[in-house]
């Protein structure tokens, strides 16, 4: 059944369909001119997924390529040391520094008393309340004077170095004499309060001269003579550990008993050689085309009853982070010597 206009007449069905869809469109298109009401809500909603997206490409790690590879860290021998020094503690902050002085109290020791608290009292290793402070020293700074400055401020590895370092604080027993404590490790930039280099310890031991010649004494069965002159030749003191010959030094005096023995027995005397004294001891760097930094030490000694000098020398590979023996102790003849004696 057709439709019809408004007077009756029939509709053409093709027109109608055209009108309606005319006015369909006309409908759309007034529907998308209309502008959505944007709510406060909705605007502070789009603000953060926006900050949320840049926080998460600002903390996106660098990408690197398929055929890159991360820097290697590059390291000479100048970060090395080997150096010896007296210890001290430092409070970051008076926070942590009431909490010591606290603690001190409790336990009924004195404020100076540093090996007390990180130790509670000197508890024995077995015993799980030792570690009741340990917090404490985890968080205080260590610092290594030097001829009485402040020099480097010491990063315990692990705890092994920082028992290390506890231990160091032990008042020695009979005795006013200052305790050294010898560290090994690398310098990285400050990044403390200080304004110090900062040394990632590898490993940490101290002593007394006399605890030092006393072991030398039980290892080398040295007499007291040779200990001491072969200390005072070295002019064995504290040093900052950074250059080859302090590296060198630090390391025969206290991991090398060879020097102590050699020199008692040219004390002691022989059938070949009368008995000498040590004269000196000089570092001189190994003409080498190696890549190795190479110390050559070299020992005179003089016969007592005559003028006549021994020379000796040992060679030190101060390449790494560890020091070793090169080439052990033997006599040499020195280019002066021979030119005067042809």
């Amino acid at each position: 059944m057709s439709e019809q206009n408004n007077d009756g007449a029939p509709m053409d069905p093709t027109l109608a369909n055209t009108e309606q869809s005319e006015d369909i469109q006309a409908s759309s298109q007034n529907e998308s001119l209309v502008t959505p009401e944007v709510t406060p809500e909705a605007m502070a909603l789009s603000d953060q997924q926006t900050e949320l997206e840049t926080q998460q490409e600002q903390a996106a790690p660098l990408q690197l390529q398929s055929n890159e590879s991360p820097p290697p860290i590059q390291r000479n021998a100048h970060d090395y040391i080997y150096a010896l020094g007296q210890l001290n503690i430092v409070f970051p902050n008076e926070g942590i520094k009431r909490q010591f002085l606290s603690v001190a109290m409790d336990l009924g020791v004195n404020e100076k008393a540093y090996y007390e608290v990180f130790t509670n009292k000197a508890l024995p290793v077995t015993n799980p309340a030792r570690d009741k402070y340990l917090y404490l020293a985890e968080q205080v700074d260590w610092v290594l004077h030097i001829d009485q400055q402040p020099r480097y401020v010491l990063m315990p590895t692990t705890p092994v170095e920082l028992q290390q370092l506890i231990a160091a604080l032990k008042p020695p027993s009979d005795t006013l004499e200052p305790i050294y404590t010898c560290v090994i490790g690398h310098v990285s930039a400050a990044q403390n309060d200080l304004a110090l280099p900062e040394v990632i310890c590898q490993q940490v031991y101290h002593h007394t001269l006399t605890d030092l010649h006393n072991t030398m004494q039980q290892i080398s069965s040295a007499e007291t003579n040779a200990i001491q002159d072969v200390i005072r030749e070295l002019e064995l003191k504290p040093n900052l550990g950074r250059n080859d010959y302090d590296r060198a030094k630090n390391f025969v005096a206290f991991r090398y008993p060879d020097i102590y023995v050699h020199t008692h027995k040219m004390l002691t005397g022989s059938n070949a050689i009368p008995n000498a004294s040590l004269l000196r001891i000089a570092f001189t760097h190994f003409d080498s085309q190696s890549e190795h930094q190479l110390v050559d030490i070299t020992l005179t000694y003089k016969e007592n009853a005559s003028p006549r000098h021994h020379y000796y020398f040992l060679r030190v590979d101060v390449s790494g982070l560890y020091p070793f023996i090169n080439t052990e102790i033997q006599p040499f003849m020195p280019l002066q010597t021979m030119i005067a004696s042809g």
